[in-house]
């Protein structure tokens, strides 16, 4: 027999515990053929698709996350097959195979997996790109669907890319047992397993990581938001490895000293694995429970936005349609008739409109990085007009008497407190300056938020009318709009109003629609990618729980046979194995709950949203497939341990 055959057959008899790793890597190189098709394709190359581009970004945005990815499975999964099998190596090198023979043996076994797996995923990618670019001629809502064609540079980059990444770790994971003695090889598995030591202070460090992370994302908000992300990272990877490694072996040992007897059932079994494989189980669980938690934030966040952007739109887009004239006294930009001609054309119904006259003012404001004051133009409007638009959308009245102002900010993502209670504030408006006191601010928007009613000052009636007395209309600023029913469906209508404008660059006419459909649009075709990553990711957490399952096989059946003739019944065996696969599936699954439901606070403080509902439905459906994933893996384990006893 040769070392070809050898490995061929070795590869025959390993089947069950290469069957995860082996769909996992189709599934990665058929998502990179995909997204590097796409990538390449000559429509895109040539800029002839609208969107085109952008999707581009993403998608090798998205190669380079799988690559990454891909060389930590795969590097983790060449250690899982190779550890169990030294006692195997070693008696090969007792039987006279020299050193390099079985490097070449090692070596042979991965390349043909890999090879297998990399032609199978490039013929499934090739298979299933066309159904993919129909997806996204869909999405893109093209006249034209992107053609199916044959892209070269898909096939080399995807089949050398990933020659390569495998060429590169299996070499690297052949230095370590080519290097081992014959003596350690075949002693590895009898070498006893101690009691992992349990450090009060890592303890009480992960304790103190975690909660300074979740401190640090329940409280982040816009302002700063970028210098919290790397720390919450960081403390929430230390936090967790050491709650695997510390904190759950010291609540294991002390359960375990509380419950000694064998009357405590077959949990006292349970508890002894768990403790003696912590530190085994704890890089997985770490490992996992990251994963876990990467996929539920990346997918949740990709939903939560998707299903969230119709109250974005109308929370930073007031009206349907909103415009402003420079001069309140005539209609320059757009005649109020013919908008409400062509919406009442089109059948649309006009739930409410807006009509409100202010004056132009500016005024110092500080700069929102620099602190420095700046010269700010914002509309001065009465307290009146603002209540009344106000109501139609459902926003809290101001309530103003003397020279009290309310300064009116129209995004509310930005929590940024540009004025502040009881502060003395000027506002100029042609040659004349009036001192007013500040109330505060508010980040809603009531109008249209463009040129000179991008920001509002709000004042008492009175005070209003005393400044206006003696300003014509001309100088000053009319604010229209109209809110319409069904206005998601209104695109053609909102383009129709916009070429009736006289003003060419629309930048003095805002419509909701297009805007909103061009946002969600994105937003689809971004979730459309992330769902893709993440179920990659998915697949590969779970084949990572999956081999550390079955590269023990032979020890547990081992433990199980000897179990057995002490008594225990194959019911009561059932309930070990399920109990431990129930645990390495789902401990790292709560911790990564915990850690995204975290990260799910802090982005329903960053777009102002409670967004518990999505994130319910998120958590579920992931808890479902894993699941799934859990009883398909348990009932594979249970028939190939239990079998085996007679």
């Amino acid at each position: 027999m040769n070392i070809r055959l050898l490995a061929k057959r070795n590869i025959q008899g390993n089947a069950q515990r290469y069957l995860a790793y082996f769909l996992s890597i189709v599934l990665s190189v058929s998502i990179f053929f995909i997204y590097a098709s796409f990538i390449f394709h000559p429509d895109v190359v040539h800029a002839n698709i609208p969107g085109g581009q952008l999707i581009s970004m993403g998608l090798i945005a998205a190669e380079i996350v799988i690559i990454i990815f891909s060389v930590f499975f795969i590097a983790y999964s060449n250690a899982a097959f190779i550890q169990p099998r030294k006692k195997e190596f070693g008696l090969l090198t007792l039987l006279g195979m020299s050193k390099s023979q079985l490097r070449k043996l090692i070596y042979l076994e991965q390349t043909m997996v890999s090879l297998i797996s990399i032609l199978i995923g490039v013929g499934l990618g090739f298979l299933f790109s066309k159904l993919f670019l129909m997806a996204v001629s869909w999405l893109l809502a093209v006249e034209q669907p992107i053609s199916f064609v044959i892209v070269p540079e898909a096939f080399v980059y995807t089949i050398v890319g990933f020659i390569l990444l495998f060429q590169l770790l299996s070499l690297l994971s052949l230095f370590h047992i080519g290097n081992a003695e014959v003596v350690d090889l075949l002693k590895d598995k009898q070498k006893p397993k101690k009691t992992p030591f349990v450090s009060k202070w890592l303890v009480a460090l992960s304790a103190v990581c975690l909660s300074i992370s979740y401190y640090l994302a329940g409280t982040m908000s816009v302002n700063n938001s970028y210098i919290r992300v790397l720390p919450i990272v960081f403390f929430v990877l230390i936090g967790t490895y050491f709650l695997f490694s510390q904190s759950i072996v010291a609540l294991c040992s002390r359960l375990y000293r509380k419950k000694k007897s064998l009357y405590g059932g077959t949990n006292l079994i349970t508890q002894t694995n768990l403790i003696f494989n912590i530190k085994d189980y704890s890089r997985l669980f770490f490992l996992t429970s990251i994963i876990t938690a990467v996929i539920l934030t990346a997918a949740g966040t990709l939903f939560m936005f998707s299903a969230d952007l119709k109250k974005q739109g109308m929370d930073n887009i007031p009206q349907s349609i909103g415009w402003v004239e420079n001069d309140a006294s005539v209609y320059s930009v757009i005649e109020p008739s013919a908008v409400e001609k062509t919406l009442k054309e089109d059948g649309f119904k006009i739930l409410y409109e807006v009509n409100m006259t202010g004056v132009p003012i500016t005024h110092m404001l500080p700069h929102m990085r620099t602190g420095e004051s700046n010269e700010n133009r914002s509309l001065l409007i009465s307290e009146s007009d603002y209540n009344n638009a106000a109501a139609l959308r459902k926003i809290e009245p101001a309530k103003l008497s003397g020279k009290e102002a309310l300064y009116i900010f129209p995004y509310g993502g930005l929590d940024y407190q540009f004025v502040h209670k009881g502060e003395q504030k000027e506002l100029h408006f042609g040659n004349r300056t009036i001192q007013v006191t500040m109330i505060g601010q508010r980040n809603q928007s009531i109008v249209a938020p463009i040129k000179a009613a991008t920001t509002l000052m709000v004042v008492d009636d009175q005070l209003y009318h005393e400044i206006t007395a003696d300003v014509p209309l001309k100088e000053m600023a009319r604010v229209r709009g109209y809110e319409v029913k069904d206005w998601e469906e209104s695109m053609e209508t909102s383009s129709e109003i916009e070429q009736m404008s006289n003003n060419p660059d629309h930048n003095q006419l805002q419509t909701r629609a297009p805007i909103y459909q061009e946002m969600k649009q994105g937003s689809i075709l971004i979730l459309f990618i992330g769902l893709f990553v993440s179920l990659l990711f998915f697949i590969v957490q779970g084949s990572m729980m999956y081999l550390r399952v079955f590269t023990n096989l032979e020890d547990k059946k081992t433990q199980i046979h000897a179990l057995h003739r002490l008594g225990l019944t194959k019911k009561e065996i059932r309930q070990i194995l399920s109990a431990e696969i129930r645990i390495l599936f789902f401990a790292p699954f709560l911790i990564g709950v915990i850690h995204a439901i975290v990260a799910y606070v802090a982005l329903s403080n960053l777009l102002g949203s409670n967004l518990f509902v999505y994130s319910a439905m998120v958590i579920a459906t992931y808890f479902l497939f894993q699941l799934l994933y859990y009883q398909v893996t348990k009932k594979m384990y249970e028939r190939a341990v239990i079998h085996s006893i007679k």
